[in-house]
């Protein structure tokens, strides 16, 4: 059978075969003096966790992951006592705020003792243990990261008064400490400020567990796309309420995210308008320099979906193509799901753009190739996959989100709300003249 052959496709790498386990690090890697303790076997456990640290150049991020490394007795009789021995060994010599407890696809074999050995840390450790199962190839690390804010939110008291106008927003994902995405928190909290709002902490943004419990004096919580499965879980709290929000990229995503927040706080849609209007007078004739440069221009879309919604619309307001979005999910996503993330933010392209869900890196950039050799698409919005397999000439490839190891923000550069609409603005014109 050819190399190519499309039976294959389904045997091949997704663009981020990351799985649960991965989500959960990327969750603990997000909160300072927290430490992750697979529970495994002896074997090679470093690779994983050089994942985060070529993406994270200012967080040392092995640092927060410990392994028991169960040997073949431990395995056949029993591994609980190893993970009490373990866990209180490094409890002494870390004192971390908090301890995950993971286990992978081996030890569940034999795990008839783990949760045992876990409830007996949480009654004798000074700091809260959770245990966070993630056996096998099974998941994403988007559910990971979710299953990961899940645990936070139990240890959270949710029994507290919430203050009104205060928001909180759960789901965004932090998977570096630099500064896109210091940028990308302190332009939320300006906007928020600005709307007449007041910004609460969010689930995940680089803070200690200790902050990230005042979570519970929100009366608004906004549910970014990634935690929209937890919805149903946040309608029971008293007094709260819940929205759910697109990701606020470009002019439009931006002002419906924040029409959404204030319509939630009961706030003055009116002086709302006149913030957005000004954001716009201010922000507008800037883009309106960049896009004079940028109309027609084909750009490729290599994100999950949020994000390719998102960006889709801000591409459409510029005046751009959009030939082609790979969606970068593990699992499938239904196409439809976009046209209609697509449709609820205004959008009309002349041409719809080919949609491709559950393709993997390779069939993703075939497509991609299929489609250049009709027309050229010199921008792609993808990640470091797509700069390392396209960025020898055959595209300028705009690294945004996970994974980033080649793009690192030393300075401020938003690509939430309208300041991120100006900063995106200015790197797509660079891509397209390679001015880097």
């Amino acid at each position: 059978m050819q190399a190519n052959h499309p039976d294959l496709e389904k045997f091949r790498l997704r663009p981020v075969d990351h799985t649960d386990l991965f989500g959960i690090f990327m969750g603990v890697h997000a909160i300072p003096n927290t430490v992750m303790l697979l529970h495994t076997t002896v074997g090679c456990k470093f690779k994983t966790q050089m994942h985060l640290v070529d993406h994270d150049w200012f967080s040392e991020s092995h640092n927060q992951r410990l392994w028991t490394g169960v040997d073949d007795v431990r395995l056949i009789q029993g591994s609980g006592k190893r993970l009490l021995q373990f866990a209180t060994t490094w409890y002494e010599r870390r004192h971390p705020e908090l301890f995950v407890v993971t286990t992978n696809a081996a030890i569940e074999l034999s795990a008839f003792d783990v949760e045992a050995a876990v409830q007996e840390l949480q009654a004798t450790l000074p700091c809260p243990v959770i245990l966070l199962k993630a056996p096998g190839h099974e998941g994403s690390y988007q559910r990971g990261y979710r299953r990961f804010i899940e645990a936070i939110c139990e240890l959270v008291d949710w029994d507290v008064k919430p203050q009104e106008k205060r928001v909180s927003l759960v789901g965004y994902l932090f998977d570096r400490f630099e500064m896109d995405h210091a940028a990308n928190l302190s332009e939320v909290r300006r906007l928020l400020l600005a709307a007449g709002l007041e910004p609460g902490v969010n689930l995940l943004e680089g803070r200690k567990l200790g902050v990230l419990a005042n979570v519970a004096k929100s009366q608004i919580i906004g549910v970014l796309p990634l935690a929209k499965p937890m919805i149903s879980s946040f309608e029971k709290l008293p007094d709260r309420k819940i929205v759910s929000l697109d990701l606020p990229i470009g002019l439009n995503g931006t002002a419906q995210f924040l029409r959404t927040l204030v319509a939630a706080a009961g706030g003055n849609l009116d002086e709302l308008e006149t913030v957005i209007d000004r954001e716009m007078a201010r922000a507008v004739p800037l883009i309106a320099h960049g896009a004079r440069r940028l109309k027609g221009t084909r750009v490729a879309i290599f994100q999950d979906t949020p994000t390719a919604i998102a960006l889709a619309a801000f591409l459409w307001e510029l005046d751009c193509e959009v030939p082609l979005v790979a969606l970068s999910e593990t699992e499938p996503v239904d196409p439809q799901v976009f046209f209609d993330g697509i449709e609820r933010l205004g959008v009309k392209f002349a041409n719809q753009p080919v949609v491709l869900s559950n393709a993997s890196r390779d069939g993703g950039l075939a497509e991609y190739r299929r489609l250049v050799e009709e027309d050229p698409i010199p921008v792609v919005i993808g990640s470091s996959l797509q700069k390392a397999a396209l960025g020898a000439g055959q595209a300028a490839v705009i690294e945004l989100g996970y994974p980033s190891v080649y793009k690192h923000s030393l300075f401020p550069v938003p690509w939430l709300g309208f300041n991120g609409a100006l900063a995106l603005v200015q790197r797509l014109v660079d891509a397209l003249n390679y001015a880097f």
